[in-house]
């Protein structure tokens, strides 16, 4: 029982630290849940990602510590349901 009690809370700490740790890292990014199929993500008229799934993606994009941007889109296996849609 202790050793569980202790897995539990070496879990616990573990988590929070990577959490603080990524907010720390102040990293900037936006998250779309339902993006079209089809749709673009353009930055200085470069195509730099794109929805290929036939229910939609999930995009994200963020501005990396060196100031560039990276993004990528992530099919969905199901389409959403309209009252989760914005």
């Amino acid at each position: 029982m202790r050793r569980i009690r202790l897995s539990l809370c070496v879990a616990v700490a573990l988590s929070a630290l990577a959490y603080s740790g990524a907010q720390a890292a102040g990293l900037n990014c936006a998250v779309g849940i339902s993006v079209n199929n089809k749709a673009t993500i353009w930055l200085h008229h470069k195509k730099i990602a794109w929805c290929s799934g036939a229910f939609g993606c999930k995009c994200v994009s963020c501005y990396n510590l060196d100031g560039s941007v990276s993004s990528a889109c992530h099919p969905l296996v199901a389409p959403m349901p309209p009252w989760a849609k914005s």
